[in-house]
């Protein structure tokens, strides 16, 4: 699991169909892990990297009703 700290970029990968064409591919990558990934060839320039910065966890409760 990623740690997800407040003004942390984290890059996620997009895959429709992995090697063999069954799966899609979901993946978080810091942005060491992603230059890592792209050097050993796990992440081509097919594949769809979106970054994202974390802005804070949210309250996931009931809303309160006025």
């Amino acid at each position: 699991m990623a740690r997800m700290v407040k003004g942390a970029k984290r890059y996620v990968l997009l895959r429709g169909k992995d090697e063999s064409g069954d799966d899609i591919v979901i993946d978080i990558f810091s942005r060491k892990g992603l230059d890592a990934a792209i050097i050993e060839g796990r992440v081509d320039e097919k594949d769809q990297v979106v970054k994202i910065d974390v802005l804070g966890r949210v309250a996931l409760k009931n809303p309160k009703k006025p």
